[in-house]
C-alpha cells in the first residue's frame, strides 16, 4: 500500500475560549498552521461510508496524523474557509481524512466563527 501524495496545502485554525470585556464567553481562532494535504473536491452531496448519511461536505483532505486532533477546527483551502466536519483514519497508518464543509460564519459556539482575516 502506498502513502497518499500530499501535493496541496491547507491552513488549519483552532478555537481558543476567551471572555469579552463584559464577561461573556467567546471563541477566538488561533493559527494558522500550514500543512501539506491531498485535497479532493467532491460533488455537491456525497454519500460517505464513514458518515452513513449524505453530507454537504465539499472537500476531502488527507493529512499526516498530528499530535492534536483537528476536529471542530477551521480550515482554509485556496482562500475559502471550511469547517472540519469529520475526522477519520486513513487506510494507510499515520494519516487522517478530514471532511470539510463550507463555513458560513454560523458556529453556534458563540463568538466569531471565522479566523482573523489578516492572520498569517
Amino acid at each position: 500500500m502506498r502513502a497518499p501524495v500530499l501535493d496541496g496545502r491547507l491552513r488549519l485554525y483552532w478555537p481558543v475560549a476567551t471572555r469579552l470585556p463584559s464577561g461573556a464567553p467567546s471563541t477566538r481562532w488561533e493559527g494558522p498552521l500550514s500543512v501539506f494535504a491531498r485535497v479532493e473536491y467532491l460533488a455537491a452531496r456525497v454519500h460517505t461510508v464513514a458518515l452513513v448519511e449524505q453530507t454537504g461536505c465539499q472537500i476531502r483532505a488527507t493529512i499526516r496524523r498530528r499530535p492534536q486532533a483537528p476536529l471542530k477546527w477551521r480550515a482554509e483551502v485556496d482562500g475559502r474557509r471550511y469547517r472540519v466536519q469529520t475526522l477519520s483514519p486513513h487506510a494507510m497508518p499515520g494519516f487522517w481524512v478530514l471532511m470539510l464543509e463550507e463555513d458560513h460564519g454560523k458556529s453556534g459556539s458563540g463568538g466569531d466563527a471565522r479566523p482573523a482575516a489578516g492572520a498569517a
